[in-house]
């Protein structure tokens, strides 16, 4: 929401951080973390052919450290939620510990600060919203292109008023300024900003109000697709 995983991908894909490090691993972690799973997808990474067939978490392990031996890599674990159950973070990792290099790093997204303390992170960094300065032209231009609302003060008022639901966080207001640029209407932008949605946002980072009214307003053979998305892995 705030740009955790954007931010991650542009170090990841920096050219100094492609020249500096050997191997470059990017996994999407997500709320199923799962030990096999993760070390295939780790190994493949790192070397680039599929381990369909291979179920032997230990037989993993020891191609992921053969396969990372005295080479510097960065590991990315984006959008990690485990934070109950440290031994399998150490499960993990272990492989890792015994075949890296000083300068390997491992770089861990997360939106709970329950999860840098299991997995002992070294140096934190806590991404905020935008300003309201920032955030008002940022959202103004997802809609007009323009700062300022394109010149039209009673819109910029509503607009205004939604924003200041939105908290400063570039996600919510990329899905809420694509619904409000269907219709440059007061009435239609009212709407929005009057919707029952906005009552169940449980903190200023919850932006699950605004993904709900970009679904709610979805055509219906739309909201099906989107719904059979959820079959699939991340």
């Amino acid at each position: 929401g705030v740009g955790k995983t954007t931010i991650a991908r542009i170090v990841f894909n920096d050219p100094k951080v492609d020249i500096y490090f050997e191997v470059r691993i990017w996994i999407c972690v997500s709320t199923w973390f799962d030990v096999d799973r993760l070390t295939r997808e780790m190994l493949e990474g790192a070397c680039g052919n599929r381990y369909d067939e291979l179920r032997n978490l230990n037989k993993l392990q020891s191609n992921l450290k053969d396969e990372l031996v005295s080479k510097r890599f960065l590991l990315v674990l984006d959008d990690m939620w485990e934070d109950d159950d440290k031994s399998q973070w150490d499960s993990m990792v272990a492989p890792l510990h015994n075949c890296a290099v000083k300068e390997s790093i491992i770089l861990v997204t997360t939106r709970k600060q329950s999860v840098a303390k299991l997995v002992d992170a070294r140096d934190t960094i806590n991404l905020k919203g935008l300003d309201d300065n920032a955030f008002s032209s940022f959202f103004s231009t997802c809609i007009f292109n323009d700062p300022n609302y394109g010149g039209n003060w009673r819109l910029r008022n509503i607009g205004q008023q939604i924003a200041n639901k939105l908290k400063g966080n570039p996600l919510a207001a990329k899905t809420v300024t694509a619904l409000l640029k269907e219709k440059v209407d007061e009435r239609y932008w009212m709407k929005i900003r009057d919707s029952e949605e906005w009552k169940s946002q449980s903190g200023p980072n919850d932006i699950m109000p605004a993904l709900r009214l970009s679904y709610d307003h979805m055509p219906f053979h739309l909201q099906r697709c989107f719904s059979y998305c959820a079959f699939f892995p991340e």
